[in-house]
C-alpha cells in the first residue's frame, strides 16, 4: 500500500497519482466548483470480501466526463462515460486498503467521495485495554479551563461556509461533572464548521498520549450535528503528527486524520448519533517514530476498540507544540450547535 504497503499497522495513503491527491476535493461538504458531492455508497469502510461492487454517485451543474475507483491512490477503474453514477465490480487483495472515488466534469473541476479505509481478510493484533501510565508521565487535568490558550476559528475548520457566529463559556456549572465545564457554540449557513483549539508551546519528548474527556451536545441539535471533531496533535522540528478523531455522524462511522494525504478516512466503528447525556471518550495514541504516528485504542462510553492504525506525518511552518482541539460540523440546516466538555486529562509520557 502507498507510503509504506501492507495491513492495517503499517502507513496507509497519502500518494499523489492518476488519482488526484487526497485532499483534491472532500465529498459532500466541499468548495469544489460545479460538482457539489461524490458519494460511494459502497463498499462500506471495515470488513469486506476480495471481490467488491463499487457503487457511488454525484452531482454536478455541467456534464460528467471521466468517473475513477481508487484503491490505494491507485486507479482500478475508469470510465469516460457521461453518466451520475457508476456500478463496478473490483478485486482487492487480503490486507487493509483506502477506497474512493473521483469524478471529473466539462468545467474542468474535479472532487472524490470520502475516503473509506476496508480490510480483507482477518485483522491484524490490536490492543483493546487502555495501558497504565508511568510515575513520571506529565498529567494534566481539566484542561477544558486552560483560560489563557483557548481559540476559536471558523474559516480554518474549511467547512464549505464559515460564520463569525461563535463563542464559547467556560466555567459552566450546567451541565457539568465537575462543576466547570466549557461550552461551545457554532451558528452559520449549511456546511458551516468551527474549530476550538488548545494550544501549549514548547518542545515535546513524549511519544505516548492517553487523552481522556467528556463530552455533551445539545439534545436539540444533537440530528443536526453532522460531525463532532476531537483532535490531539505534537509538532516536532517542521513536522505535524496530527492525531485527529471524528465521530461523523452523518455517514455513520468513526473518522481518523492522515496526515500525510490531508484527508478523513472513516473506519469501521460504528458512530450513530449520541443519545443525550455525558459521552466518555478515551483516545491511546504514540508517535511511534520520528515520521509515524498511531491509532492504539478508543473506548467510547466503557466499548473498547482496537485500531493499530499508523499515518506519516505532514510538513509544517509551526513551531515545537502540543495541542488539543474540538470541532462543530453542521449540517445542510444550519441549526446553531452546543457542545460542553469536561473533565479534561492529557497524560504524556
Amino acid at each position: 500500500m502507498t507510503g509504506g504497503g501492507g495491513p492495517v499497522g503499517g502507513p496507509i495513503g497519502g500518494a499523489t497519482s492518476a488519482c488526484g491527491s487526497g485532499s483534491d476535493g472532500y465529498g459532500y461538504n466541499n468548495q469544489n466548483g460545479t460538482i457539489s458531492g461524490v458519494w460511494l455508497q459502497n463498499p462500506n469502510p471495515g470488513e469486506n470480501p476480495g471481490h467488491i461492487q463499487v457503487n457511488a454517485s454525484a452531482h454536478t451543474s455541467s456534464t460528467f466526463t471521466k468517473w475513477m475507483v481508487c484503491v490505494d491512490d491507485e486507479p482500478v477503474y475508469q470510465t469516460n462515460t457521461a453518466t451520475n453514477w457508476i456500478s463496478q465490480a473490483i478485486d482487492v487483495g487480503t490486507g487493509a486498503h483506502v477506497i474512493y472515488a473521483r469524478v471529473w466534469d466539462a468545467a474542468g473541476h474535479s472532487n472524490r467521495s470520502e475516503v473509506k479505509l476496508i480490510r480483507v481478510g482477518p485483522a491484524p493484533s490490536s490492543s483493546t485495554v487502555l495501558p497504565s501510565p508511568p510515575a513520571n508521565a506529565q498529567v494534566l487535568t481539566e484542561m477544558q479551563n486552560d483560560k489563557g490558550s483557548w481559540a476559536i476559528c471558523s474559516d480554518c475548520a474549511h467547512g464549505t461556509n464559515t460564520t463569525g457566529k461563535f463563542w464559547m463559556k467556560p466555567d459552566q456549572s450546567q451541565p457539568s461533572r465537575s462543576g466547570s465545564s466549557l461550552e461551545m457554540f457554532a451558528d452559520g449557513q449549511g456546511w458551516t464548521n468551527v474549530l476550538f483549539r488548545d494550544t501549549m508551546l514548547g518542545t515535546s519528548s513524549a511519544t505516548h498520549f492517553l487523552w481522556d474527556f467528556w463530552v455533551y451536545h445539545d439534545p436539540a441539535a444533537e440530528n443536526h450535528f453532522w460531525a463532532s471533531e476531537m483532535d490531539f496533535w505534537e509538532v516536532l522540528g517542521g513536522k505535524e503528527f496530527m492525531i485527529g478523531s471524528q465521530c461523523d455522524f452523518g455517514d455513520g462511522y468513526w473518522s481518523t486524520w492522515d496526515s500525510q494525504g490531508d484527508r478523513w478516512v472513516l473506519n469501521g466503528i460504528p458512530c450513530p448519533h449520541w443519545s443525550a447525556g455525558w459521552h466518555h471518550v478515551q483516545w491511546y495514541m504514540e508517535r511511534i517514530n520520528s515520521t509515524q504516528y498511531r491509532y492504539d485504542t478508543l473506548v467510547l462510553d466503557g466499548q473498547a476498540y482496537g485500531l493499530n492504525q499508523t499515518w506519516n506525518f505532514n510538513d509544517t511552518t509551526w513551531p515545537d507544540m502540543v495541542g488539543i482541539q474540538y470541532q462543530l460540523d453542521q449540517d445542510t440546516s444550519g441549526t446553531p450547535l452546543h457542545e460542553w466538555v469536561d473533565d479534561v486529562t492529557l497524560t504524556e509520557w
